[in-house]
C-alpha cells in the first residue's frame, strides 16, 4: 500500500497565497539570499530560487529589486520592533522603558545577528540613480517619533527634563545605532554591560534625579 502522507505534499505547494503572504514569502528570500550570499550576489533569479517562486512573479508584487530590498528592510525593522516591545513593558517609567530598550537592542546583536546584518548591508548599499543612499536618515522618521512620544512622556511624569524633544531623540537614536554597530563589529564584547553604560551615559542628560 502506498504512503499516503507525501499526497498532500502537491496540493500544499499549489496552495494559492494573499497577495501579502505572497510579498512576504518574496521578501524573507530576500532576506535569506542576502544573508548566506551577500548584497551584491542577491540576484532576483538568486531571490526566487530561494523563495520557492517564479523569476517572473517577482514583478507582479515588486516594481524591480530595489524596491525588494527596500521592502525587505522595513519588514526586518518591523520585525525586529515588534520582538523588542514583546519584551518590554512600556507602562514603565519612561528612564526604565529606555533602559530596557538599550539592553533589548544589545542583545538583539546575538539573537538577531543575521537581520541586522541584512539591514545593514541594504542600507549601505542600495544607491538611487544618482548613486546617492536611497535610504537615509530621513527613513528614520517614525523611529524619532516613537522616542518623541517616549521622550515627553517622561517630560510629563517629571522624570525627563525639559528640552528638545527631536535632539534628545537623535541623541538616543544615535547611540542605539552605535551600540548595534560596535557590537556587531565585537562579538567579544558583553551586550549588557555595553547596554547599560550607554543607557547610563544617555539618561545621566536627560533624566531628572529626585
Amino acid at each position: 500500500m502506498p504512503d499516503d502522507s507525501t499526497d498532500d505534499v502537491p496540493k500544499r505547494r499549489r496552495e494559492r497565497l494573499s497577495a501579502d503572504e505572497r510579498r512576504e514569502q518574496i521578501i524573507r528570500g530576500a532576506s535569506e539570499t542576502i544573508a548566506a550570499h551577500g548584497y551584491a550576489n542577491a540576484t532576483l533569479t538568486l531571490i526566487a530560487s530561494t523563495a520557492g517562486v517564479a523569476k517572473g512573479l517577482i514583478w507582479h508584487y515588486f516594481d524591480d529589486r530595489d524596491d525588494v530590498m527596500e521592502h525587505t528592510v522595513a519588514h526586518l525593522a518591523k520585525r525586529l520592533r515588534e520582538a523588542l516591545v514583546t519584551d518590554l513593558d512600556v507602562s514603565a517609567p519612561a528612564p526604565d522603558v529606555i533602559r530596557a530598550v538599550f539592553a533589548g537592542t544589545a542583545l538583539f546583536t546575538r539573537t538577531h545577528g543575521t537581520d541586522l546584518d541584512t539591514i545593514d548591508q541594504i542600507v549601505h548599499n542600495l544607491r538611487s540613480s544618482d548613486g546617492k543612499q536611497r535610504l537615509s536618515m530621513l527613513d528614520y522618521e517614525t523611529t524619532y517619533a516613537e522616542h518623541e512620544l517616549l521622550l515627553a512622556r517622561g517630560q510629563s511624569e517629571g522624570t525627563i527634563r525639559a528640552a528638545d524633544l527631536r535632539i534628545m531623540a537623535l541623541g538616543y537614536q544615535g547611540l542605539i545605532d552605535s551600540l548595534i554597530g560596535y557590537l556587531q563589529a565585537h562579538p567579544e564584547a558583553d551586550p549588557a554591560t555595553h547596554a547599560a553604560q550607554l543607557a547610563d551615559l544617555f539618561l545621566s542628560g536627560v533624566e531628572i534625579h529626585s
